[in-house]
């Protein structure tokens, strides 16, 4: 079955007013968000797909960027194949912006698809546990400070005399692409046509239930693959499933999704997902915030002192119930989170 690669060297030479922009296309330039563009010229002004991407691959290796992880590995690969095809060599790149801290991991970028279209992107997580404990603080802390910069960047960078706007991501991503279009500035909001989250957390309730969430619902488009993990925390509705070549956390690399022709290829969610879904949802919401912080912050002490780091480390029967042991102090509803948590991941 086809994925992401065999769709851009079958239309990669088809030109945008061809073929207008379309769900692909949107997990390809999601995937390139991974990539870290601070040490190119993209900061100082705007510049084709092209160019930055010959730049950023002389200044990193192959070898050097797939031990960050999965989707780093799979955006290097991807984008060296996209400068080579006419569909993405002349999009323009501009308004990298990445920052970190201890409470924090934020990154957006734009890409500029034609003078009438922009796709305004934010980064994501990798496999690494960190990225997940952020995930999962979703379900506790709204806004999270990713928010914030999230909403900034899109009420900077969408003009209400500039061209239609596109705001998506990947994981985490997906999350910061649905908030920033729910609480832009609402004077600006009628130019964003479509919100993109490809396999992303939901929302707690409370949002879920907003007038914010239900004025950008006709334009929110919810990916996740058959097997989704990420995709089934916090409140989701309407999504679009896709089929994807790996089970588990894995199907959460775009990498695995099945592409037939120029379309996603459909299909439905696993019982394990589904299971995910009804139960993790259901479970967190009998806790207070303050309480499903608390279940956050012992659960990933577990599997720090499990030594789990990555999410493979969650295929090693002995981390796995070095993390459970672990988990003494938390109550029997939050004992089930957790297990119901890792066994999805590992299993």
């Amino acid at each position: 079955m086809a994925n992401l690669m065999d769709y851009v060297k079958k239309y990669g030479n088809v030109s945008f007013t061809e073929k207008p922009f379309n769900d692909i296309d949107n997990l390809i330039f999601s995937s390139l968000s991974y990539l870290d563009f601070s040490a190119t010229k993209i900061n100082e002004n705007c510049y084709t797909l092209e160019e930055i991407g010959k730049e950023y691959l002389n200044q990193n290796t192959y070898k050097a960027v797939k031990k960050l992880g999965i989707a780093m590995k799979d955006a290097y690969q991807l984008l060296e194949l996209l400068i080579t095809k006419k569909r993405y060599q002349e999009v323009l790149l501009s308004d990298y912006v990445y920052k970190t801290n201890r409470d924090m991991q934020f990154c957006a970028l734009t890409f500029h698809i034609s003078k009438k279209l922009k796709y305004i992107c934010f980064e994501g997580t990798d496999e690494q546990i960190s990225g997940w404990k952020e995930d999962l603080k979703l379900a506790s802390t709204f806004p999270v400070p990713a928010h914030i910069e999230a909403i900034h960047y899109v009420n900077e960078h969408v003009s209400l005399f500039g061209p239609d706007v596109i705001i998506g991501g990947h994981s985490k991503g997906g999350n910061l692409a649905l908030v920033s279009g729910m609480y832009m500035k609402l004077y600006k909001s009628s130019k964003v046509k479509k919100i993109y989250s490809n396999d992303g957390p939901g929302l707690r309730l409370k949002e879920f239930s907003s007038k914010e969430y239900q004025r950008v619902k006709k334009k929110y488009i919810h990916i996740v693959p058959n097997s989704s993990v990420v995709g089934m925390l916090l409140k989701s509705d309407n999504y679009q499933v896709v089929k994807s070549s790996k089970q588990n956390i894995f199907g959460h690399a775009m990498s695995t999704w099945q592409v037939e022709d120029d379309k996603l290829v459909p299909s439905e969610l696993s019982f394990k997902s589904k299971t995910l879904e009804n139960n993790a949802f259901a479970l967190l919401e009998l806790y207070s915030d303050k309480e499903k912080e608390e279940v956050t912050e012992y659960l990933f002490g577990a599997m720090e002192k499990a030594d789990v780091k990555k999410t493979f480390d969650l295929l090693n029967l002995k981390k796995i119930m070095k993390t459970m042991k672990n988990l003494k102090k938390v109550d029997a509803r939050a004992k089930m989170i957790a297990r119901d948590f890792i066994f999805m991941i590992a299993i």
